[in-house]
């Protein structure tokens, strides 16, 4: 395939995902504040019902997943409002390697034995003007694929963040790159790995390689948006059966972006 036609497919795949995006967030600016009030009446009955109900009792134990359930749809419904844009970025200058060493260290604590956590993180030049929270859903999403790519047969989740010097002849290959310093925050896996035609999809909303049940394939697209929105770039490599590695870069901050937040 030539580079016109090459060029083509990919403007024809980033229009699709463009469409896409904007339905959802039509739809998401309609139904996410009342689906929140929704949630929020659910979860309040039901730590109310819990701390009127005795330890002992059956409905104690069913009280305690209604609270979960209603946790993971607010998940959910925030997820959906990245795309309808409800909340902007709060922007500040920050160091994303606490944040990221933070959510590391959490999320260590739910991995099974069988998968390993490898890091080799810079604790300079990780500067960036960001939203600390949405950093933070990056980092989550990120590994959480990881970890369900490694779920039946455990493996090494690597996480790498460093200053990068990004040239001209690598920023000519993705739209949001451009020639300068960048922080590169690196995930991978040894897991499964993704196949070629999933792999062109990957950041498309509901596409996902999970089990019906597992989730609802919205994690790498709400990464991709929050990248996006933070002037990064999001790069993905795999194979099947040699697991996937995804680069995030963002820029890095210069001295003229203010104070960072302490």
């Amino acid at each position: 395939m030539n580079k016109p036609e090459n060029e083509k497919k990919q403007s024809d795949a980033q229009f699709r995902q463009l469409q896409e995006l904007k339905f959802i967030g039509l739809l998401a600016g309609g139904i996410v504040h009342s689906l929140n009030n929704v949630i929020g009446v659910i979860h309040g009955y039901a730590d109310l019902a819990l701390r009127a109900t005795s330890s002992s009792e059956c409905s104690y134990a069913y009280l305690e997943q209604i609270i979960k359930g209603a946790g993971l749809a607010k998940e959910l419904a925030e997820k959906i409002g990245v795309f309808a844009r409800q909340k902007k970025p709060d922007f500040k200058l920050i160091d994303i390697h606490p944040i990221v060493g933070q959510e590391i260290k959490i999320f260590r604590e739910s991995l099974p034995a069988s998968i390993d956590i490898q890091q080799d993180m810079d604790m300079t030049g990780t500067i960036v003007l960001a939203d600390a929270g949405q950093i933070r859903q990056v980092v989550i999403n990120l590994c959480d694929n990881a970890h369900e790519a490694m779920c039946e047969n455990g493996g090494i989740l690597k996480v790498i963040l460093k200053e990068v010097d990004v040239t001209a002849s690598f920023a000519e290959e993705y739209k949001y790159l451009n020639e300068g310093k960048y922080v590169k925050l690196t995930v991978s896996d040894t897991g499964r790995g993704i196949d070629q035609e999933i792999l062109e999809r990957i950041f498309e909303p509901f596409s996902t390689t999970k089990k019906s049940g597992e989730g609802a394939g919205l994690g790498l697209s709400v990464v991709h948006q929050i990248v996006k929105n933070h002037k990064g770039e999001i790069i993905v490599k795999s194979n099947p059966g040699e697991g996937t590695t995804l680069d995030i870069y963002l820029p890095l901050a210069n001295k003229d972006h203010g104070e960072k937040e302490g």
